[in-house]
């Protein structure tokens, strides 16, 4: 005998609910769920065609994040390069 629809998806919201309990408590005592978990709680997701996307504004902040990231990492690199010029050994700031 098959179960009904509505049972169905009473054990469907139940599930979810499990799901954002364990989730909710995880957070709260700052203990990570086990990778077993996660899992399931990942498959859960797909099967249900749930997905997320960055909007712009955060793929902005992000690109904004790591372009600066590069750019202070290159001025430490020229600016050792520049000093290794000036000191009498030209590995100096390059190797250090």
């Amino acid at each position: 005998m098959a179960a009904k629809q509505t049972k169905l998806q009473l054990l469907h919201e139940m599930l979810c609910e499990v799901f954002l309990e364990d989730l909710r408590q995880s957070k709260e005592e700052g203990i990570p769920l086990p990778a077993a978990n996660l899992g399931v709680i990942r498959q859960f997701l797909r099967d249900n065609n749930i997905s997320a996307s960055m909007d712009a504004d955060d793929m902005a902040a992000l690109r904004d994040e790591f372009t600066a990231e590069l750019a202070a990492s290159r001025a430490a690199r020229r600016e050792a390069a520049r000093a290794a010029i000036d000191s009498e050994d030209p590995l100096a700031g390059i190797l250090s």
